[in-house]
């Protein structure tokens, strides 16, 4: 699955912002399964803190799930009443590690006005949770073809020294989906 954090450029209409090549910025950030009980019973992940998920996290990703029955179709809107942290649902990714490359919306008319970062490392959540978006949502197996490169530059964070270095990424897709999971 992949959560999408979007924002649009404030100089910009969002009209405007979809017909500018950096009008949009788009966070992408690719999450995994886990099982909740190896990840919160003092595992090896657990206690390293660099895979595992916490007790605290997967609590806020069951706030979170607990409002998706209310979305039952696109028109569909929910009240949330409980505080959801961004950081809570992104746990302890790392978030100084990531690829950049200017690309497109995901949904058409697939717009070039996004600057992406999509995350090296993923979030973990447990396999329960993450299977309730597309069971309560009705999709199964949505995704979106890798996309050709074209004549895209792929940028690389260095963990060591923040600096990017141009790279060629063949299975990063530049147009990425909206939502992917595919068991």
């Amino acid at each position: 699955m992949e959560m999408h954090i979007v924002s649009k450029r404030k100089d910009l209409t969002l009209d405007e912002a979809v017909k500018t090549h950096d009008g949009l910025a788009v966070l992408g950030f690719f999450i995994e399964p886990t099982d909740e009980t190896k990840s919160s019973g003092g595992s090896e992940h657990h206690e390293t803190g660099t895979t595992g998920s916490s007790s605290s996290e997967m609590d806020t990703w069951k706030k979170l799930t607990h409002y998706l029955s209310s979305i039952t179709n696109i028109s569909s809107k929910a009240e949330v009443t409980e505080e959801i942290s961004i950081d809570d649902l992104l746990g302890s990714v790392n978030r100084n590690v990531f690829y950049r490359y200017n690309g497109s919306l995901t949904t058409p008319h697939c717009n070039e006005a996004v600057v992406w970062t999509v995350f090296k490392e993923s979030v973990k959540v447990d396999k329960n949770l993450m299977m309730m978006f597309p069971a309560q949502a009705g999709y199964q197996k949505v995704f979106r073809p890798t996309q050709p490169l074209h004549s895209r530059k792929i940028y690389s964070s260095s963990s060591a020294s923040g600096a990017k270095t141009s790279i060629i990424v063949l299975l990063l897709s530049p147009c990425l989906g909206a939502l992917l999971y595919n068991p």
